[in-house]
């Protein structure tokens, strides 16, 4: 006989949850094999329709030569000196000094496979203002002589065009083509400029209006002296990032509308574009994710990290039972309830992509509790005590959701959660002799209720 079979059955469970361990590393690694898919989908359909955006722009650019005459010595010792002529070409970069853009966006899912890809069609309108105040001369007695002036604007994914860009700098309309390759311009697109426009102190007022397709995100970067962004869109579920929140901003059920104000003076978006171009630039701009606020992967994934709870209070629930209500539950029968608890994170899976999570959830925890109902009660031999277990389950079932769908409370409800089950075990076990389960020699107690005899005197 066995002489220490709590001990034993304690050793058995414990590699039981051991052996279970396994399985769930497979459920997990399926999880994120199928957020590798949706993942690869949404690159897909980005690739076929178009990316993130970034619009950066418009940026005057003008080339221009500075020719100046400089004395060389020939001869020291003869003092001989000649003229030469000399040219040097610069381009001179200008900011705007104030820019305003309203944009619109709207949103159609796309689907690959079973996986919905959200993208975006969007209108933006900007007016805005360039002040040219001349190209001052490096050398002393040095002509300016400018050449053909372009303005250039930058969006990240050309596809996304959905139409030639509509752009006017001061009364004239610009037709605008791609940077030509000879003008090393830093951004993809240019539209040249009438370079009798650019009076010293001429003020140019700009219009520009752009139709753009994306996924995912739309971005914008700072680069005027006044920067202002105004973005509605009948999306529910934005998220803001980059370096800029909105000043304000306005999200319920039907849309949310956001506005940004940055000045230059808060950005180093004019000093990168000026040293590492629209690479560097990006780093500097603020956006919008059209993100899904309930990603089943990610709530799946986050509900896993607690199987091994749900599977240690389980066993300990059957295990204080077993010993209180002297029940018989056989290794093989905890090991089924344990699969059974395991096959509930697959199934919420696998109904997540097709259902919303609520509903998939309510099924997979449906599912599994009535099968682990329906063996429970001939394992414990009727329904009563087969529907105080499913209530523990739906109880701990109910816990879970709470903690994934409330992250910022999930530390607070799993601890009352533990603090429950803990008070629980030990108002259970408050009357037990352990002494006797342990099958080892009992200590002598009175019984309750009953007078407590008196130890003789000690004969002296």
């Amino acid at each position: 006989m066995n002489k220490y079979p709590l001990l034993s059955k304690t050793l058995v469970i414990g590699f039981l949850m051991l052996l279970l361990s396994i399985p769930l590393m497979m459920v997990r690694d399926v999880i994120q094999e199928r957020s590798m898919n949706r993942n690869a989908a949404t690159q897909a359909v980005a690739r076929a329709h178009s990316g993130g955006q970034t619009l950066t722009g418009p940026v005057l650019h003008v080339p221009y030569t500075e020719t100046y005459t400089r004395t060389l010595v020939v001869d020291v010792e003869k003092n001989t000196k000649r003229e030469e002529t000399v040219k040097e070409t610069r381009v001179a970069t200008v900011f705007p000094s104030t820019m305003d853009t309203r944009s619109r966006l709207t949103t159609e899912t796309r689907w690959r496979g079973i996986f919905p890809v959200t993208v975006y069609n969007s209108r933006h309108d900007s007016t805005g203002r360039f002040v040219w105040t001349g190209v001052a001369a490096r050398e002393k007695g040095g002509q300016i002589t400018l050449g053909q002036p372009w303005l250039t604007l930058g969006v990240s994914d050309l596809r996304g065009l959905l139409g030639r860009p509509e752009l006017a700098l001061g009364g004239k309309t610009l037709a605008v083509t791609a940077s030509p390759a000879a003008e090393q311009l830093p951004l993809p697109l240019a539209a040249a400029v009438d370079a009798a426009l650019l009076q010293p102190g001429a003020t140019l007022d700009f219009t520009l209006g752009m139709d753009l397709a994306g996924t995912g995100r739309i971005g914008f970067v700072p680069l005027a002296d006044d920067n202002k962004v105004t973005l509605t869109s009948p999306w529910p579920h934005p998220s803001f990032g980059g370096d800029f929140l909105p000043r304000s901003r306005s999200v319920s059920a039907q849309g949310f509308e956001a506005s940004w104000s940055v000045p230059s003076l808060s950005t180093q978006a004019q000093q990168r574009f000026l040293s590492e171009g629209k690479e560097g630039v990006a780093a500097e701009s603020f956006s919008v994710s059209l993100d899904n606020p309930v990603d089943v992967y990610r709530l799946t994934e986050r509900a896993t990290k607690y199987a091994m709870m749900f599977i240690v209070l389980t066993f300990a629930a059957f295990f204080v039972l077993e010993m209180v209500k002297r029940w018989r539950i056989h290794p093989m029968q905890y090991l089924m309830i344990g699969a059974a608890l395991v096959l509930f994170f697959l199934l919420l899976l696998s109904l997540s992509e097709h259902l919303d999570f609520l509903w998939a959830y309510l099924l997979a925890s449906l599912a599994c509790i009535s099968l682990m109902g329906h063996y429970l009660r001939h394992v414990l031999g009727g329904w009563r005590p087969s529907l105080g277990m499913s209530g523990m389950l739906v109880a701990l079932y109910g816990v879970l959701y709470g903690i994934l769908v409330s992250e910022d409370n999930a530390l607070m409800m799993g601890s009352l959660l533990l603090f429950g089950v803990l008070a629980a075990i030990m108002v259970a076990t408050r009357k037990l002799d352990w002494y006797n389960v342990m099958g080892s020699e009992p200590r002598p107690t009175a019984p309750q209720g009953s007078p407590r005899t008196p130890s003789p005197d000690p004969v002296v």
